[in-house]
Formats: structure tokens, sequence, C-alpha cells
């Protein structure tokens, strides 16, 4: 997750992109619990997340199953974020330090036992990836000779860590850390030399692609690492020459873009099940996906900026119920179907967007304002119903001027 977010251009992704750098992470990697009993269906509330005296701005990375929250945020003057995690039920937040001698921190993921993992640098161009225990202690994951910087996409509940590391050659490296820190390069398919890994579930089994970094542009190649580092390639659909994934279940549901033989593309959203097999849902922007095979996305087949989609475990699409009649994207979906986004004006400020729920039945229900205002975006979800994202505030003129880690509940 692993999971760029950002992919309207000059929407919500560009303008926060905007308020320093943002909103790029790997997908949200949060491990799939046991199935809670079902929560009522009650009014949620918003509330921003608090941040640090001198804090401008803060945003989500990740939500687990009891509702702790990481993210990064921003002070007056920085150059750089600060990882901060706000704890479930718990007042206030703890700081997620940089290593020792840098400056920033930002986190990419989260588990549900509180592993976070993201990186922790000086400069942006040598970021070392990090991972902090539980408690918030940072630990650098070591990176192997001749690398000038590296990636944490992902941790499971073991603490085990996936992403990769570029070389000199401009080539990229899949890696592994293992809970006790030990480093693993995971092998590519023959005849390629570099890939990456982006998501990795509690069985340890990972996810990501290979290539061939020969200035071809070649297509990646889906793979699968099993717990013990052995690659295997995905199937692809008939006429496809390459995919990249991105998020697997922890019953195996995979979700990534492939590309169709004559382009350069990734733009068909591939769900490939847990036995292996494979279907193309269509050309569209895919987020995420729950257990049952359910993925949720924005939808290009009929709409050139996207509408809010679900491609349904059956082959089926749904368009769904969009109040800004404009465009959207749906961001996350728990496993009882339960979906989050956001929608955008047809024209105006592309920061100006509205949060919104999708019940498993397809309404669509607009998630009540934050205390700066109506404009926000749901970037996740847990089976508890706890939903995670962004508020906007804006000034007399409507300009985005701030943007806060806010969360909404029953």
């Amino acid at each position: 997750m692993a999971r760029s977010r950002m992919s309207r251009p000059a929407t919500l992704a560009a303008a926060t992109a905007t308020a320093l750098l943002l909103l790029g992470s790997a997908p949200l990697a949060v491990a799939e619990p046991s199935e809670p009993s079902a929560p009522s269906e009650r009014e949620r509330t918003s509330r921003l997340l608090p941040i640090p005296p001198g804090g401008l701005h803060s945003f989500v990375k990740g939500l687990n199953s009891g509702g702790t929250v990481v993210g990064d945020y921003y002070r007056e003057g920085s150059d750089g974020p600060l990882a901060i995690r706000w704890n479930a039920n718990r007042p206030g937040y703890t700081l997620l330090a940089p290593l020792p001698g840098e400056q920033f921190s930002r986190t990419t993921a989260l588990s549900d036992r509180g592993w976070a993992v993201g990186l922790s640098y000086n400069s942006a161009a040598d970021s070392h990836p990090v991972r902090w225990t539980p408690g918030a202690t940072p630990t650098r994951l070591a990176l192997p000779g001749g690398s000038r910087g590296g990636n944490a996409a992902a941790v499971n509940n073991s603490g085990v860590v996936v992403g990769d590391a570029p070389a000199a050659d401009n080539r990229s490296h899949p890696l592994r850390w293992e809970s006790d820190g030990s480093r693993t390069g995971l092998p590519v398919l023959p005849g390629d030399d570099s890939g990456t890994a982006t998501s990795i579930n509690n069985a340890g089994t990972a996810v990501g692609w290979t290539e061939k970094r020969d200035g071809t542009g070649g297509p990646a190649h889906p793979v699968r690492w099993n717990a013990a580092g052995a690659v295997s390639a995905l199937p692809l659909p008939a006429g496809f020459t390459g995919a990249r994934t991105s998020r697997i279940t922890d019953n195996g549901v995979v979700l990534g873009h492939g590309r169709l033989a004559g382009s350069t593309a990734y733009d068909r959203v591939l769900v490939w099940a847990a036995d292996g097999t494979v279907r193309d849902a269509g050309r569209g922007r895919g987020y995420d996906v729950n257990r049952a095979g359910t993925a949720v996305g924005a939808s290009l087949e009929d709409n050139p900026n996207g509408d809010t989609a679900r491609w349904n475990a059956n082959g089926t699409r749904t368009v769904l119920a969009n109040p800004a009649e404009a465009a959207g994207e749906v961001l996350a979906i728990n496993n009882r179907g339960t979906a989050v986004g956001y929608a955008w004006p047809p024209a105006g400020n592309p920061a100006l967007d509205k949060a919104l729920l999708w019940k498993p039945d397809g309404t669509v229900v607009p998630l009540p304002p934050s205390s700066l205002g109506p404009y926000a975006a749901a970037f996740a979800i847990n089976d508890a119903g706890v939903i995670a994202g962004f508020a906007v505030g804006t000034d007399g003129a409507g300009n985005a001027t701030t943007w806060r880690a806010t969360v909404w509940k029953r």
C-alpha cells in the first residue's frame, strides 16, 4: 500500500501533495482479523486527531482492526514530516521518532498487533526503512551494500516486513526483513533483474512484481513469494502481457493492475482468488480488496475521471452512487462489504471533496463534517466500522489551508 493512492491529477491527492508531499504510500497494510459481531448502524461522529503544539497538517497512513491509526504530521516551517500514532480508545498520541541522527520520519503501514513501518531520513533521497515496535521504538532495517536508500512497504503481525531497495544501476531488489531484523533478498523470476514486494499477509506470503530493466519498457510480471521466500509467477488472463500487484489478504486474495498486449498502461483491475485463478474486472484503478474477493476503486469504463465502483466477487461491476455527480474513488472496503472513499465536484477547487461511505447494498452515506468544515476524504475502514481519513480546512475564498487526520466512529 503500495498501492499509491495518488491518482487523479489536480484533485484531492495532488492537492494533498501540494501540502508537503503526502498520500504517496504503499497500500494500507491492515491485517485481516477474524470477523467480529456485526456493528450496529448508528450515526457516526467525526473527530480530528490531535497533533503536537506547532503542528500544521496531519495525514493517515494506516488503520488496524483495533482502531489504532498511524500517519505523519508537519510542523510549521519544517522541511519534512514526523511519524505519529494515535492509539485506539486512548487520548493523545505517541510520536514515532526518526532513527538517531535523523530529522524526519513517515509511516507506510501498520499491523493489527501494533508494528509500524516507514522511513527515516535527513534527505528524502537517502531514506532508510524503519520498523517501530508496538512500544514505539525505531529499528533501522538493514539494506544491501551499494543501496542508497530503501522502502518498507508492509508489515504483518509477526513484525515481518517487505519492501525493496534500489541499487546504483537503478535496479530494485525486493527484500524481506524477519522479526529479528535479519534481511533476505527475495528472488526474481528467471530472466528478470529487478523487482519490488508490496504486501505481506499474516501467513508470511508476500506479493509484488519482477521485471527486466533493459530500457525497452518491457512488462512487469506479477509474483507471489511463499513464507520460505520461494517465488512463483501469478497467472495472467488471455491477452495480457504483464501486471503489478498491490495487496494480499490473509486468505490469499490478491489485487493488482494488468497491462494488455500492445499497451503500456497498467489500467485493468485484476483480482486473483486464493486458488490462483485470475479475473479481469475491467478498466480502472483498484485500491483495495477484501477476503471475499470484492474490490473497490474508480472505474474508467464510462468516465475518464473515474466512477466510484465496486467489482463484485461474482464478476459483475457496480457503479456506486455519487452525490457530487462528477467523479470519485472508493479507497477501502472491509470484510463486511462496507466501503469508503470520496467524491469531487464537477468544477472548482480540487481539494473540496466529500467523504462517503457505501453500505454493502450500495446505499451511499455522506460522512459527517469535522470542525474544519464539510470537506474531507475517507481512506480506510476496519471490520468494526472505524473509518480514518482526513478533513480539509479552507479560507474565506474556499482555498484549502489545512489538512488534518480524522476518524469517524459510531
